[in-house]
């Protein structure tokens, strides 16, 4: 797949054109081992899987002689065929199956264009399921660390792609594959009739009409603990600073994450949930035991919950903060009556009304939020009782999961403070923290692109027919997060987008502090909210957005997140454009400390091992003279200013 490649700025929007319409499309959270970016996305007869960037795949080299056939006796039959019985049992069927041929990679990553100097797609795969694929989920999976051990992370994710798919035959499927990209010759030669580089499909069978959407976590296989959770229980995370804020929360931390090393020791098990219209609104939980290396179903599967809606939920989505965390369980169920409600998968029954406090079946609602009523257009003294809410288009979670945010019917969009914790918490609890408007007429012609919360402008989110208004709001917001090695606050990059207008908030952390200062002001729409222009769609309709990781260095210098942009028949992603450095004195203050860091490193190795000279002791010497002149100019001023003017470009 070769891209076309346009740039307007400092944006560049390289468009991949395809042969078949997307209707999803995400980036999986885990690199391969060669370090390429996964892709998936899902069309009209399956799923596609691109490994981007990377070291590619070793060229393939000339195939074996064959060893010549031994010559013909007398009075013996030709060449001899082996006959399997037909009647073979399928678990052997299964064993004798050959294993996937390893891929070898090549030492290096793939040596860019200098003229375009994007990674390419080394290798890509399109597994057929023989009906279309509307919606695609992955887990949360954590970066290993000391924070986070490997053994509390399920082993399969170190092996293979784990992700959930929700198709036009009413199923739900559950899908697994190597993480490393097949070999060229796998894909030319199948390794079985059923499997084209090693995938294994889980079909579930639980709704009578087409899933409107699905998500995944996963979760310990002794959840919900049997000993029982207090209420003080339920709001205990693990979170460092907290347990560092009071011992006696420390002590409970210790004990909860001593239990979960032991449940962890047990097994883990993936949380699905998938819902749909039927019956007036339904949503079903479903539980898949995680093997080391494969999923453990007994089918058919059995759903572990079924929950009968008061309407069809138009978001459902899994809290993102992970096992151990108490709220790692929480269902985020979200209709377009305007309320959004909590659900917890593993909560105890007293949470229930008129439960007698029995743990052995657990699950409750345990908050509710609502939107702010509709204006009535030619009637101020309209009665109360005809007033609606606005609709809920699209919820997801932020902040670790500490808070919620929401797009309205009408282009509002704001913050619920679920446990308080943010900059600005409203007098009451269940009003947006930090609200807004995007996609309204009443254009201001500011630099960000954005409207003013202006009252009686029309909405853009209004559907312009009823066929149109699932199709077009469907999910409307992708929030990727990039966690802290030190235990901070993770950073969350926010994308709102609709038909062809995106918008974006580098950092809804930054964002929200800014604006909740007393020397803000009430212009929400300021630097820090910019609207993304110049997306190659030609009038076609974005299906999905995602976000590309980044690291902590790019953060620190602003440097925006790529984003991939699914349209119905093509995927767009859009980059920082690299240009040459000539007079640009920010990217050559950027390459002179990347590789005055690059060189510190290497220095740093070699002194430990007892191999650096006079050349390199000179070099580290004069980094830590210069060093405290460095950091203050770099870690004070650049970054906040840095960030802001890019906000407001």
């Amino acid at each position: 797949m070769e891209p076309v490649a346009t740039t307007k700025g400092r944006t560049t929007h390289l468009r991949y054109e395809l042969p078949h319409c997307v209707h999803d499309a995400t980036i999986y959270p885990v690199k391969a081992p060669n370090g390429s970016t996964i892709i998936l996305y899902g069309h009209e007869t399956g799923v596609g899987i691109l490994w981007r960037g990377g070291r590619p795949l070793k060229k393939a080299t000339a195939p074996l002689k064959q060893p010549a056939k031994p010559a013909k006796v007398n009075g013996t039959n030709n060449d001899a065929v082996m006959i399997i019985d037909s009647d073979e049992d399928e678990s052997a069927k299964a064993a004798s199956q050959p294993a996937v041929p390893e891929a070898e990679f090549e030492a290096e990553e793939e040596e860019l264009d200098p003229d375009q100097p994007y990674p390419s797609f080394i290798q890509q795969v399109r597994i057929s399921l023989n009906t279309e694929v509307l919606h695609i989920a992955v887990p949360q999976i954590p970066t290993i660390s000391s924070l986070r051990p490997a053994d509390t992370i399920p082993a399969i994710f170190n092996k293979k792609i784990v992700f959930t798919v929700a198709c036009a035959d009413c199923t739900v499927r559950v899908i697994t594959l190597p993480l490393n990209p097949p070999t060229h010759a796998v894909k030319e030669k199948p390794i079985s009739a059923k499997s084209l580089c090693g995938e294994e499909v889980v079909k579930i069978h639980g709704h009578q009409s087409i899933a409107r959407g699905i998500t995944m976590t996963w979760t310990s296989r002794s959840e919900p603990n049997s000993s029982g959770d207090s209420d003080d229980d339920m709001d205990v995370d693990g979170d460092q600073d907290a347990a560092a804020a009071t011992p006696g929360r420390r002590r409970r931390n210790q004990q909860s994450h001593s239990r979960s090393r032991a449940q962890g020791e047990e097994g883990f098990d993936l949380l699905l949930a998938s819902h749909s219209a039927e019956l007036g609104g339904l949503l079903k939980i479903w539980r898949i035991q995680l093997a080391e290396s494969s999923l453990v179903v007994t089918h058919p599967v059995a759903p572990h919950k079924t929950l009968t809606l008061r309407k069809p939920a138009s978001r459902v989505v899994f809290n993102t903060a992970q096992y151990p965390k108490r709220r790692h369980s929480q269902l985020l169920i979200a209709d377009a009556t305007g309320t959004a409600r909590i659900y917890d998968v593993f909560a105890p029954s007293s949470y229930r009304r008129g439960a007698s406090g029995s743990s052995r079946d657990p699950g409750a609602f345990i908050t509710a939020y609502r939107s702010s009523f509709e204006r009535v257009k030619g009637n101020a003294y309209s009665p109360a009782i005809l007033a609606a809410r606005k609709s809920i288009v699209d919820v997801a979670w932020v902040s670790d999961g500490h808070h919620i945010l929401a797009l309205l019917s009408d282009g509002e969009w704001g913050v619920w403070d679920v446990d308080r914790s943010g900059p600005s918490p409203p007098a009451d609890p269940l009003a947006f923290s930090l609200r807004g408007f995007v996609g309204t007429s009443d254009k201001d012609g500011s630099a960000g692109g954005a409207s003013s919360p202006k009252k009686g402008g029309s909405s853009l989110l209004a559907p312009m027919t009823p066929n149109t208004r699932r199709r077009k709001e469907e999910v409307l917001f992708q929030v990727s997060s990039l966690p802290s090695s030190n235990g901070a606050a993770s950073e969350d990059s926010v994308i709102i987008w609709y038909q062809s207008e995106v918008y974006k908030i580098p950092d809804l952390a930054k964002f929200w502090t800014r604006t909740a200062s007393p020397g803000a002001g009430n212009s929400l729409p300021g630097p820090g909210l910019t609207h993304l222009q110049g997306v190659p769609l030609f009038r076609e309709t974005i299906t999905s957005v995602s976000q590309f990781d980044t690291t902590s260095q790019a953060s620190r210098m602003a440097v925006p997140r790529d984003s991939l942009i699914s349209a119905e028949h093509r995927l767009i992603i859009t980059t920082s454009t690299s240009r040459p450095l000539g007079r640009d004195l920010s990217a050559m203050l950027a390459q002179d400390q990347a590789e005055t860091e690059e060189a510190r490193r290497t220095d740093q190795a070699l002194l430990s091992q007892g191999e650096l000279d006079l050349g390199g002791m000179d070099r580290l010497l004069d980094n830590m003279e210069g060093s405290g002149t460095i950091s203050k100019s770099l870690t004070l001023g650049n970054p906040r200013k840095v960030l802001f003017a890019s906000s407001a470009a």
